[in-house]
């Protein structure tokens, strides 16, 4: 298989790395891309940076050079519910721009609401940003399906609830949308795992934990794939 594996860091996924003895190399054309065997893989490994602005236009110049048979996004972000704990895997089938947009007379108007996006143009999908392609050689079944929202500003237990509660989401995260956003477009196979790493709704936070069962995840699906 021909992987396209996107991270933040490098550093988050180390012991990924070191588990199977794999050396980066990196691409000629792009400082931030690194190729390397891993099993029967060829994997390209993205560091995308942090940030929307970042993961967007380093995946897209990738993109654009060449297709994978799978686009694989892992990361960490935080749990608007309750039950959805550390260390939690999440499949985020459907992404959407959760605190893009202005206060207007007091209330929140995201761009929806101020009719600079349109809801039914390309990629949406019934009013969302959603990978169709959500049953992958049953690698991914185990992975709880969510919503996910992507965040400017990381929030806090007072004001995640308004994300929540607009756009019916379970997590967020910082990065998520830069991805998905070129792979539709692209029309690149893709899943986006998040690993939560704090719970907004307790004020849990680990993650030093969320970065072992990261790599301890990746570790596992790669030797499935």
């Amino acid at each position: 298989m021909k992987l396209l594996l996107c991270v933040s860091s490098l550093n988050d996924i180390k012991g990924f790395f070191e588990s199977f003895s794999a050396s980066l190399q990196v691409h000629s054309s792009f400082k931030f891309l690194h190729s390397t065997k891993i099993l029967h893989h060829e994997v390209d490994v993205l560091e995308t940076g942090v940030g929307v602005y970042q993961t967007t236009y380093k995946l897209t110049r990738v993109l654009t050079q060449q297709k994978y048979h799978l686009a694989l996004k892992v990361g960490f972000g935080n749990s608007y519910k309750e039950e959805i704990a550390i260390g939690s895997v999440l499949n985020i089938v459907n992404e959407k721009p959760g605190d893009f947009g202005m206060m207007l007379h007091g209330e929140w108007k995201d761009h929806y609401d101020l009719n600079l996006i349109n809801r039914e143009d390309v990629p949406h999908l019934r009013g969302g940003f959603i990978n169709l392609a959500n049953a992958y050689m049953d690698v991914f079944v185990p992975f709880k399906k969510v919503v996910g929202v992507t965040v400017n500003n990381y929030s806090d237990k007072e004001t995640f609830l308004l994300c929540k509660e607009k756009y019916k989401a379970d997590c967020e995260t910082g990065d998520g949308l830069g991805f998905v956003y070129p792979c539709l477009f692209e029309k690149q196979s893709f899943y986006q795992l998040c690993v939560i790493e704090r719970n907004l709704a307790t004020g849990e936070e680990n993650f030093e934990e969320a970065k072992q069962v990261l790599n301890t995840t990746l570790i596992d699906l790669l030797s499935k794939l």
